[in-house]
C-alpha cells in the first residue's frame, strides 16, 4: 500500500520506522510493567494504523518542500516546524481518547487496559520518531526535482490526473455551496447513528478456543457416589460427540480455572462436578457445543448439566441474570419461581435456575419430653445415642507404622441413609444393663417417644449490598448474544403483566451488569479527559470555532464506524468500542492537519475559495495514503473471521475509509463558513 501511494523511497522511510517504534514500545511495556500477551499485541495492531500516519505526513511534507526547490536541510527544518504542533495535538488527543480504558480498574481493566496502554506508548514513540528519524531519512533519501531520473509509479506512487480533476471539481462545488456540502457530508454519519439501535449488543466477545467446560449439579446433599454416577453418564455423552479429545473431571468442588474469568464458587459440595473438555479445534468446539447441550438434557435428566463455552470479559455466574430484591424470603422465592418459568419459556434460553430454592431435606424428631422422662431418658441423652449410632463412636485404635489411627464404630451405610431405618432405631435407658441381664430386651423404639418426619431445611439467605436478593440465572445458546436474550426475557415479563409487590424491585445482572460497570468506570474519568482534549485542540488552533470543527469531526467519525458495523452485521462490544476510538484518532488527525494548513494560508483565512481548495488538495495525498494503508492493514483481521477480531477491525477500517468524506467535504466548507467572520492565524 505504501509503495503504491507514496513511491518506494517514501515507503522505505515509513516502513523502516515500524520496527524501531515497535522496539521502543516493547521497552516502554517493560518500563511500565505490561506483560506481552494477546491484549497488548492487540494494542500494537491498533497503534500500527496510527503509527504510520505521522511518518506518512512528515515524509510527504518533506517531499513537498523539496519539490518547491528548498535545500535538503531547509526542507527538513520547514517540515518539522510545519507539523510539530498538529502532530503533537494529534498524538495528545488520540492518547487522551484511550486514557479511560488505560485507567479502567478490575478484571475489565486487565482485559482492555493493556490495549490502551500499548496504544498510548506507541503513539508517544511514533511522535518522537516522526519529529526526529523520519524527517532526517526523508531529507537524505527523497529526490529533488533536479536530481534526474524518471518519476515513475515506483518512484513517486500512483498519480491520476482524471481522479485529481474530479476531486478538485467536487471540492470546488462543496466550497461554492458550503451548506449543501456540509449536509452531504453529514448523510453517512447520521445514517450510522440511526443504525446504532439495530446493532446486536455483545459487550464481551466469545473465545476461539479448543476447550469448554461442563458443570453438573444434582439436588443438595446428594452423595458423592451418586454425583460420580451422573458424571459418568455425562462423560459417555461427551465421548460420543465427534471432536472431543480429552475429558478431565473434578468432583465435589469447582475445577481449577484454566481461563482468567472462570468462577470457582463450589467448595466441599458433594452434589457438584465439573469437567474440563478439550476438542480437536476451535471450530469443533463451536460445532459441538449446542449438540452436546441438547444431548445432555435428554440423556441425563436427573441432573442439571450446563455446557459452557469460554467468553471474554469480567467473570459472571450466568450470561443472563435478573435479581429480585426485597425483604421477605418466601416472597422472593415465589417471585423467583414465577420469573424462572417465564425465562425458561424463551427459546433463546437453554436453562434457568433460581438462587433461592427449597432447602435440603432433613429428619426432625418430635419427641415427647414427658414420655422420655418416664423412660428414664433426657433429650440430650437420646441425641448422644443417635449421634454415636449414625456418626460413630471411637472404640479403639489401630497402629500403622508410626501413626495411631482411631477406629470408629457405627451402623452400616444403608441404615444411615434410610429414614425408615431411623424410625425403627431403638434407644436404651439407664436400666439397660439390668434388663439385658434379666433376659429382657432393653431397647425403646423412637416412635414410642415421639414422631419422625422429613422436612426441607431452611434455604440460605443471599444478600447484595446488605439487601436480601433472589437471582434468576439464565444460560443461552452459544449463537445467542446475552444482551439480546435479556431484552426478550424483559419483554416477556412485561407482556405477562407481572407486577412486583410494594417494597420489591428488579435489577439486571450477568453480562449486562458487567457491561454497565465497565462503562461507568470508563465514564468516571470522561469529564477531565474531555476537558483536556478540548484544551489541547483550542491551544492548537487558538480558535474556538476551528476547535469546534475538529470536535464535530470526531463525533461524525463515530457515526461512520457504527455505519460500517451495521452494514456488515457485526455486534457492538468492547472490541468495537476500541475500534471506534481508533478511527476517531485517525479522523481527527486528518482534520487537524487540514485545518492547521488552512490556518497558515492568509488567502484561505480570508475565505478565498481557490486558496482553500488548493490547500486541501495539497494535503490530500498523505490523507489518502494514511487511509489506504490503515484500511489495508486491517483487511486480514476482517477476513480472519471469528468473534474477536472482525468487529474491532471493521470499526477502525470502515470508519477510517468512510471518514475521507468528512475530511474533504465537511472540514473545508465548515472552515469557509467560519472564515468569513475572521479567524486568528497560527504562525
Amino acid at each position: 500500500m505504501l509503495l503504491l501511494t507514496l513511491g518506494w523511497r517514501a515507503a522505505l522511510i515509513v516502513a523502516s520506522i515500524l520496527p524501531l517504534a515497535s522496539l521502543i514500545s516493547l521497552a516502554g511495556f517493560q518500563a511500565v510493567g505490561i506483560p506481552i500477551h494477546q491484549m497488548s499485541i492487540t494494542g500494537l495492531i491498533v497503534a500500527l494504523g496510527l503509527l504510520v500516519d505521522g511518518g506518512i505526513v512528515m515524509t510527504d511534507e518533506v517531499r513537498k518542500q523539496l519539490e518547491s526547490g528548498a535545500a535538503r536541510l531547509d526542507a527538513v527544518a520547514a517540515a518539522v516546524r510545519r507539523l510539530a504542533v498538529p502532530l503533537l495535538a494529534s498524538t495528545v488527543t488520540t492518547a487522551l481518547a484511550f486514557m479511560p480504558m488505560a485507567l479502567l480498574p478490575g478484571p475489565a481493566g486487565d482485559f482492555v487496559g493493556a490495549i490502551a496502554t500499548a496504544v498510548i506508548i506507541m503513539l508517544v514513540a511514533s511522535f518522537a520518531l516522526a519529529m526526529t528519524i523520519t524527517p532526517a531519512l526523508s531529507g537524505w533519501l527523497l529526490k529533488r526535482p533536479g536530481d534526474g531520473g524518471r518519476a515513475g509509479v515506483l518512484a513517486a506512487g500512483i498519480h491520476s490526473r482524471r481522479l485529481g480533476a474530479l476531486f478538485g471539481r467536487s471540492l470546488d462545488a462543496a466550497l461554492r455551496f458550503p451548506r449543501l456540502g456540509i449536509l452531504g457530508a453529514l448523510i453517512l454519519p447520521v445514517i450510522g447513528f440511526g443504525a446504532f439501535s439495530t446493532l446486536p449488543s455483545q459487550f464481551f466477545p466469545g473465545v476461539d478456543r479448543d476447550q469448554f467446560y461442563v458443570q453438573v449439579k444434582l439436588p443438595g446433599e446428594t452423595a458423592i457416589a451418586e454425583t460420580a454416577r451422573a458424571a459418568r453418564a455425562v462423560e459417555a455423552v461427551l465421548r460420543a460427540a465427534d471432536g472431543v479429545r480429552h475429558v478431565h473431571w473434578v468432583m465435589g468442588e469447582s475445577a481449577p480455572a484454566f481461563y482468567y474469568n472462570m468462577i470457582a464458587d463450589q467448595d466441599a459440595e458433594s452434589s457438584f462436578a465439573e469437567a474440563l473438555v478439550t476438542t480437536a479445534s476451535p471450530a469443533a468446539t463451536e460445532r459441538i457445543l449446542p449438540e452436546i447441550q441438547r444431548a445432555m438434557d435428554k440423556e441425563v435428566p436427573q441432573a442439571r448439566v450446563t455446557v459452557r463455552g469460554l467468553v471474554q470479559g469480567p467473570p459472571v455466574s450466568a450470561p443472563v441474570e435478573i435479581r429480585v430484591v426485597g425483604p421477605d424470603i418466601e416472597v422472593l422465592r415465589r417471585i423467583g419461581d414465577d420469573i424462572r418459568a417465564i425465562m425458561v419459556a424463551v427459546p433463546e434460553v437453554l436453562q434457568a435456575k433460581t438462587q433461592l430454592t427449597g432447602g435440603a431435606p432433613k429428619v426432625v424428631l418430635d419427641l415427647d419430653e414427658e414420655k422420655a422422662r418416664l423412660a428414664g431418658l433426657e433429650l440430650g441423652a437420646i441425641a448422644r445415642q443417635l449421634d454415636a449410632s449414625l456418626e460413630g463412636a471411637v472404640g479403639g485404635s489401630l497402629v500403622e507404622a508410626s501413626e495411631e489411627l482411631p477406629v470408629r464404630v457405627r451402623v452400616g451405610e444403608s441404615a444411615r441413609n434410610a429414614v425408615d431405618v431411623l424410625r425403627r432405631t431403638d434407644v436404651v435407658g439407664p436400666a439397660a444393663i439390668q434388663q439385658a441381664a434379666a433376659g429382657e430386651y432393653p431397647g425403646i423404639p423412637l416412635t414410642a417417644l415421639g414422631s419422625v418426619r422429613l422436612v426441607p431445611a431452611e434455604s440460605p439467605i443471599f444478600r447484595r449490598n446488605g439487601e436480601r436478593v433472589n437471582t434468576i440465572q439464565g444460560y443461552v445458546h452459544r449463537s445467542v448474544l446475552p444482551e439480546e436474550a435479556l431484552k426478550i426475557v424483559q419483554a416477556r415479563i412485561a407482556a405477562s403483566g407481572f407486577t412486583l409487590p410494594p417494597g420489591y424491585r428488579f435489577e439486571v445482572g450477568g453480562d449486562a451488569d458487567a457491561r454497565n460497570e465497565v462503562l461507568a468506570s470508563m465514564l468516571a474519568a470522561a469529564g477531565i479527559i474531555v476537558a483536556l482534549t478540548v484544551a489541547t485542540i483550542v491551544l492548537t488552533f487558538n480558535s474556538f470555532r476551528l476547535s469546534l470543527i475538529a470536535g464535530v469531526v470526531a463525533v461524525l467519525s463515530m457515526g461512520l464506524s457504527l455505519l460500517a458495523l451495521a452494514v456488515f452485521g457485526y455486534p457492538f462490544g468492547i472490541q468495537a468500542v476500541i475500534g471506534v476510538i481508533g478511527s476517531i484518532g485517525v479522523s481527527i488527525n486528518a482534520a487537524i492537519i487540514i485545518l492547521t494548513a488552512l490556518q497558515r494560508n492568509a488567502r484561505a483565512m480570508a475565505g478565498d475559495r481557490d486558496a482553500i481548495a488548493a490547500t486541501v488538495m495539497a494535503q490530500s495525498r498523505h490523507i489518502v495514503s494514511t487511509t489506504v494503508t490503515t484500511f489495508g492493514g486491517f483487511v486480514p483481521l476482517i477476513l480472519a473471521g471469528g468473534g474477536f477480531w472482525p468487529p474491532f477491525a471493521m470499526a477502525i477500517a470502515g470508519g477510517v475509509l468512510l471518514s475521507t468524506a468528512v475530511s474533504f467535504y465537511f472540514v473545508p466548507p465548515a472552515f469557509a463558513l467560519v472564515a468569513r467572520t475572521g479567524l486568528p492565524t497560527n504562525r
